[in-house]
């Protein structure tokens, strides 16, 4: 069970790893932020992976202006941090370069095959209800770029047609981590069991399929009370003990 650093976003990177460790989580997933440059430097985050004994397993690219360039410099950190798996996003429809997705990211994949590679799905929004927000985003799609995704549970809108189910049958086993949280109409990011999301279903299928991927709880800040370091750490201990009880090999 990993720990997205989003989810405890305003905090500094250290608090996150300390808070990490005192739930007993088994690694990060370190969310990348151009507006937060604890998350950009490598020698500071290996720095705290070696204070605390906590590895990054995972990395969650920017999900906007993306170029060839950041791939590799994202690629580079993966390296530094040893870290498993990196997780990108589809290019948004108002990004400039997309050469980088369907080009690019296959090719380096195949350079980099010690690193998964994922795709993230994305929630179907569109422009004046017609122009996909995102290119190149269906899941068949986003499955055939390094056949390698991440099912983003908070991202899947059962009134699109396709449920939590469906997605996960339709990606199947190019699934490498899932980003763990509920959803209930429009609130999203919430702590598991919270919402409306078949999760237990989800997890008894993964465990079915002995799925060997990653999970990384990744909710919203105020899930988790961020403001109270003892509610923060019951509320991440909550958070495992539910996967662990659904999550049965």
């Amino acid at each position: 069970m990993l720990l997205s650093t989003s989810s405890l976003r305003w905090y500094g990177l250290h608090k996150v790893f300390s808070l990490a460790r005192d739930a007993q989580y088994d690694g990060i997933c370190l969310d990348l932020n151009s507006l937060d440059f604890d998350t950009e430097n490598s020698e500071y985050v290996l720095a705290l992976v070696k204070e605390f004994q906590i590895p990054v397993i995972g990395i969650t690219a920017y999900e906007r202006r993306i170029t060839p360039k950041i791939v590799d410099q994202i690629l580079e950190m993966a390296k530094i941090l040893w870290s498993k798996v990196v997780n990108f996003y589809p290019p948004h429809r108002l990004d400039r370069d997309g050469e980088w997705f369907s080009g690019y990211l296959p090719k380096v994949q195949q350079r980099n095959k010690h690193i998964d590679i994922t795709i993230i799905n994305v929630e179907p929004k569109t422009f004046l209800f017609l122009i996909p927000e995102y290119r190149d985003a269906t899941l068949p799609l986003i499955k055939k770029i390094t056949d390698r995704t991440a099912l983003h549970i908070s991202n899947v809108d059962p009134e699109s047609g396709t449920d939590l189910i469906k997605t996960f049958s339709l990606l199947g086993n190019s699934i490498c981590n899932v980003y763990l949280s509920d959803k209930t109409g429009n609130k999203e990011d919430l702590l598991p069991g919270k919402g409306d999301m078949p999760l237990e279903s989800l997890l008894i299928k993964l465990a079915e399929w002995w799925y060997k991927g990653h999970f990384t709880l990744k909710v919203a800040p105020k899930e988790l009370w961020a403001w109270d370091d003892v509610c923060v750490v019951k509320k991440l201990t909550e958070a495992k003990e539910y996967y662990m009880k659904h999550f049965k090999k």
